[in-house]
This record gives structure tokens, sequence and C-alpha cells, in this order.
């Protein structure tokens, strides 16, 4: 049986999907299986996906129904579980693809540095083709608390690292949530010390338009519920620092998306953006003293959240000021 298990969750990424397994395929480690997740594409991928398990016994194909991302991935994982005896699992979105040297270095950074989980550097892409080289590897060991503040990004997504199968024996991402891997892969990332990281970029990142994540809907405020839960985690467990730095990125975000409401021509727009505000109200109630929330301290939160009291409250200043000056 192969040490290293690949799941590709795939939906309507037929234009996209000879590229994706390709770049599997290509790889300078060979000793995986490859897991083809149709997840009820209504599209060609399905057959598709068969016409590659025909050609390659290293190919296993799962069609399902229509479930979203996190139902594809789940059922890659519970595939793995309870069919195969590899040791490590990845991700890879079928709309990207990954570099020939991609599996080779994410292996052995783990075994080089006896880590659980290894993470390689990824590159944001807006054509069909990109030259690749080969790269010069560095690896470097990582504290997990170190890494998840400096490259934030890189730690949330599920996809460009290479983990031990063991991590997700509990673990299964959300059903029915858009930024599926907000609610899980910190949780991974926390359960050890120290991970292996190569800067290098060996896993490309396609920027989709069609893409579910580029779409507007109110399925795109779960990151909200993500980052309230990741607040909680860290606050439980004494990482104070950081859950002060979600909650900062929490209402960052909050700030982005009440722009992009108001700039987009999008279906419930006013019903999507008081659900953000009540959103944020909340988490402004719970943590302001814990995060010292204060409209000295973060007035710009205050301004988007209670906009008629903050015009009061300036005017109130105001006054204050010319009486003083008097």
């Amino acid at each position: 049986m192969s040490i290293v298990s690949v799941v590709v969750p795939i939906y309507n990424v037929e234009q996209y999907l000879y590229r994706c397994v390709d770049s599997i395929l290509n790889q300078t480690f060979t000793d995986f299986e490859m897991i083809l997740v149709d997840d009820g594409s209504p599209d060609n991928c399905g057959r598709i996906c068969d016409e590659y398990a025909n050609k390659d016994k290293r190919i296993h194909v799962i069609h399902q129904e229509n479930g979203g991302l996190s139902a594809a991935r789940n059922a890659g994982i519970d595939y793995v579980f309870a069919n195969s005896t590899s040791e490590w699992i990845t991700f890879v979105d079928s709309d990207d693809w990954i570099h020939p040297q991609m599996l080779e270095t994410l292996y052995y950074a783990n075994i080089q540095n006896n880590t659980n989980v290894s993470i390689c550097g990824f590159e944001k892409v807006y054509t069909d083709f990109i030259e690749i080289e080969n790269k010069n590897i560095d690896i470097t060991l990582f504290n997990s608390e170190d890494f998840y503040t400096k490259h934030n990004i890189n730690a949330t997504v599920a996809w460009g690292k290479l983990y031990k199968k063991d991590c997700f024996k509990e673990l299964r991402y959300p059903v029915g949530k858009l930024h599926e891997d907000e609610f899980v892969t910190y949780k991974v990332l926390f359960s050890y010390n120290y991970i292996s990281i190569i800067k290098e970029p060996l896993y490309f990142y396609f920027y989709n338009a069609n893409s579910i994540i580029n779409t507007w809907s109110k399925n795109r405020l779960s990151v909200f519920d993500a980052l309230e839960e990741q607040i909680e985690f860290f606050k439980k467990n004494n990482y104070k620092n950081i859950a002060v730095y979600r909650i900062n990125a929490y209402f960052n975000l909050v700030d982005k998306y009440c722009k992009l409401i108001k700039k987009n021509d999008i279906k419930n727009k006013v019903i999507i953006y008081f659900i953000l505000i009540k959103k944020a109200r909340h988490i402004i109630k719970k943590y302001r003293n814990y995060a010292d929330i204060k409209i000295k301290t973060k007035p710009y939160i205050y301004e988007i959240l209670y906009p008629n009291c903050m015009k009061i409250y300036w005017t109130y200043k105001g006054i204050l000021t010319k009486i003083k000056k008097g």
C-alpha cells in the first residue's frame, strides 16, 4: 500500500481537472495513492476521474451526491481510514496544481524533523500556465504559535500541507460551511509544538473567479463563526496574544466585508449586512474588556457597528474641546 494519500475534492472543474491530476501524477515521489472525489459534478468530471482510474491503479474514485467541499474532503478522509494503510494525507483542490517536488519535499521534511505536519509556500496564479523549475529547498522548524501569527493565510488553508493521517482521526470538516478550513486547520497545528516549514512555493493556488469562495452569498459569513471558535479556543488554552490577534482580524474582516457588501450588487444585501453587524456587535460585547476594545483604542470598529452613536460621540467630543479652549 502507498505511504501518502492525496485527496482531491472535485466539482464543476472540467477545464482544470487534467492539469491538477497530471501535476500529482508527475511527482518525483511516487509512493502515493490518489482519491478523486466526484462531488456530484454536473460536467464531465466524473467521466474524467474514471478514465484516470482505469489507467493508473493508484487512483481511486468516489462518486457521491453534491454535498460541498467539506463533504467531499470528508469522504476522502473516510475512504483513507477505511481502505488504506497510508501514514500521511494531503489535500489538493481540483482547480489548483502542485510542483513536481511537493510530495517528496513535504514527506522528507516530516521524516527529517520528526514532525506530524509539514507546510510549503504557495503562489497565487491567474493564468492557466506557469513555468515550473526545480527548486533548492530549505526546511525550517517552526513553533506552531510563531508560524500561525506570522503566516496566517498559509496556516489557515487545508492544502499545501502533509499531515500525519492520525491528525484526522477525530477531526472532520464542517459540512455546509464556506471557509471550512478556518474551522479545522488551527486545531491540527496547535496539537503539536513544532511543524516543518518550506518557504518555497510548491503549491499553485489558481484564482478562479467562478469558484464558490469568490461568489457572494450569506454562507460567506461562516468565516465569522470560525473566527469566534478560534478566539474561544485560544482564550481557553491561554494563548491571549493570539486570541487578541484573531479578535483584531475579526474586525478587520468586518470592515472589509461591509465595504464589499455596500459596493457589490448582491442578492439580499441588506439582510447580509445586518447579519454581519449583529455578529460583530456580539463579539465586541463579549470581548470588549478582554481585548481592550474601546473607542479610544479602536474607534474604527465603533464607527462600523454604531455609526449613529458615534456621530453623537464626536459631536460631544467637539463641544468638550471648544469648552476647554474657551
